[in-house]
């Protein structure tokens, strides 16, 4: 499974989040931080895992649904 976390600024609490990200990744080795590329703002595994999920969902849209579906099932919970 790939999560992808994003932090957007500089504050305290998101330099402190960080550090305490590349902590752990010194010790676990299924923990990756990469750094984002202005101008290219996707890394080549995760160009990959697009490319992948892209071609899954045309050999089978019939299994996803759409956002106002899913949405309307939690919003009722």
């Amino acid at each position: 499974m790939t999560y992808n976390i994003k932090i957007t600024d500089n504050s305290p609490q998101a330099k402190s989040l960080l550090l305490m990200l590349q902590t752990f990744a010194m010790d676990y080795n299924f923990l990756q931080i990469e750094k984002e590329d202005k101008e290219n703002n996707l890394s080549e595994e995760l160009k990959e895992e697009l490319d992948f999920r892209y071609e899954h969902f045309l050999e089978h849209g019939n299994e996803y649904k759409d956002w106002e579906t899913i949405k309307h099932k939690y919003v009722q919970q």
